[in-house]
This record gives structure tokens, sequence and C-alpha cells, in this order.
């Protein structure tokens, strides 16, 4: 005869466990398509994610590799990619379009202590002042980019005046050339390219451009969908939370990130070693981001100035 009392208690264990909520290990993580380029800048947010730190808050981000800051932003505008990591001009325009698109975090800083971009001019060049460059050439990595900006003002607040200068395209990588043939008067040339073009020697450094906006300033951003974002607040304060908890610890821990950066750039693990580190911001202030905003504006990057505080999700 069965035993009606244990068929009873098995059916209440199988109704509370269809009842009961799933632990947080069967949890789903909720996946995050982060479109960059895979440049330093990215080192916190890919510790976080070597580390497991995102999906202990239940996020699957993934990185994906893009070909430039502006096509990792046009996908985050339509949806491709939930976020984006890029410069803030970008993220300027679309602000100011009113397009889909709001800020996660604040990314890269400028950091004089960290010079990992300096105006270089041939060894045997005599410009020493903004001046000397009226009239002059320089290249630049893509026309009314950061480095177009950086130069402008710093040719400006040293005598000179940015509206003679002549700008043209020149890869970082053939920087170094283009100066010691003369075919470029000066140029601005970053990290890996900076420490090379200067061992190598037939070019020398003059300055540190970006100082010109501001000593202190976030010059990268995070950015996500904003229908997505809106649709998971939380997952975007536990974004920002976990990238510059990590950027705490990257901004100081170089020899530690080296490999992990160089397996994820494929650039070889001596180059890091070498060059000067991109630091990473640790919080969301938005006057860390309104230089380049108002210096933006004046030098026609985009068509005006507004509180960066506006961009923040």
């Amino acid at each position: 005869m069965p035993n009606l009392r244990l068929i009873a208690a098995l059916a209440v264990l199988a109704l509370l466990s269809l009842a009961a909520p799933p632990s947080s290990a069967q949890t789903a993580l909720l996946t995050v398509r982060l479109g960059g380029v895979p440049t330093d800048d990215l080192t916190p947010v890919i510790y976080a994610v070597n580390a497991g730190l995102y999906k202990k808050a239940g996020l699957d981000v993934q990185v994906i590799p893009t070909s430039s800051g502006t096509a990792a932003t046009t996908a985050a505008v339509t949806g491709a990619y939930e976020m984006g990591k890029g410069s803030a001009v970008a993220s300027f325009v679309a602000h100011l379009k009113n397009l889909p698109l709001v800020l996660a975090a604040n990314g890269a800083i400028w950091n004089p202590a960290v010079p990992f971009n300096e105006l270089l001019v041939a060894s045997d060049s005599t410009v020493k002042t903004g001046a000397d460059l009226n009239g002059k050439t320089i290249g630049v990595p893509a026309l009314n980019d950061l480095n177009t900006l950086v130069v402008s003002a710093w040719v400006d607040k040293n005598g000179g005046d940015s509206k003679t200068l002549k700008f043209i395209e020149i890869p970082n990588t053939l920087a170094a050339p283009a100066l010691i043939a003369h075919r470029v008067d000066a140029d601005a040339v970053q990290a890996p390219e900076l420490g090379n073009a200067l061992a190598a020697g037939g070019v020398k450094s003059i300055t540190e451009p970006y100082s010109a906006i501001s000593t202190h300033f976030v010059f990268g951003v995070y950015f996500a969908n904003k229908d997505w974002a809106e649709a998971h607040p939380q997952a975007m304060r536990d974004f920002a939370r976990i990238t510059y908890q990590a950027a705490q610890y990257t901004n100081t821990h170089h020899a530690e990130t080296a490999v992990l950066m160089s397996q994820f750039s494929k650039v070889p693990v001596e180059v890091f070693q070498k060059m000067a580190r991109v630091e990473g911001a640790t919080s969301s202030d938005p006057a860390l981001l309104q230089p380049f905003i108002d210096a933006a504006a004046k030098y026609k990057l985009i068509s005006n100035s507004f509180p960066a505080k506006d961009m923040f999700f």
C-alpha cells in the first residue's frame, strides 16, 4: 500500500522547488557587449573582465575590438552593442544631436605625470614656441581629432596663431619618418610609437600639448545606448563602480597588467613594460570632462559648449 504521507510530502517539496527563486549561481548573467579600440585606456575593463569582477555583479562584459572610437560610438547609438569606449568628441557630437547615447563612466584621463603623448619635431628643428609653428604643417592621425585640438590650444597659449596651421593626416607609426624627412614640422605622437620614435633618434620632444587643455582632464569615456541604459540602471551603476575600482588598482600596478594588455591588444609585452601607461579615471566627476567640452567648442570640433553633467546617465 502506498505511503500516502510520503507521497504528500514529496508533492509539497516539488511545488516549493518550482516556486522558489533561482539561486545566484543559476541566475543568467546580463550580456554587455562593449566596443572599443584595443588600446591601453581599456586596461581597467580588461583587468575587471579577467578578474571576474563584472561577473560577480551579474554582468558578462564582452569586449569587442573596433577600428575606431567613432565606430564604437556608432555601434552603441544603433544598438548593435550595448556599450562602448572612445574619444569623448564623438560622444559630444551624439549628445548635441540628441542621439540615444549616455555616458556610463569617465575613462582615460590626462595627467602630466604620465606623459604618453608629446609634441615631436625633427632633431634639427629650431621650433620651441607656438609662434615658431605659425604657418607650419602639423601631422595628426585624423583631422579634427583630439591631437588637432591640443596642438591648436598649445600654439595659441604659447604666442602662436592656430588659424595659420595646416593639418595633414599621418598615422602615428609614420610620424617620425615624416618629421625626419621634413614633410611635417611637428606631430603629437602617443605611446607606444612615442617611445619608439624617441629611442630611434632623429626627433625630439618640445612639450606635452594635452596640458594646454588642462593639467587634469578626461578625454576618453565609456558610453551606452540610452534605451538599454534606461532598461538596465543597476547594470550601469555596477559597470561604473567596478570599472573605477579596477582603475584604482591598474593605475598603480603597471607591471601586473602588461602581460594582460599584451595578450588583448597583440602588442609585444616589452612595449607595455617601457611605455607611459594611460591613467584611468576613478570617479564620474563631470568637472573632469568640462575642460575638454569647452575646448572642443572653442576650436569648433563641436557646435557649442554645454554642462558635462548633462551627458551622464
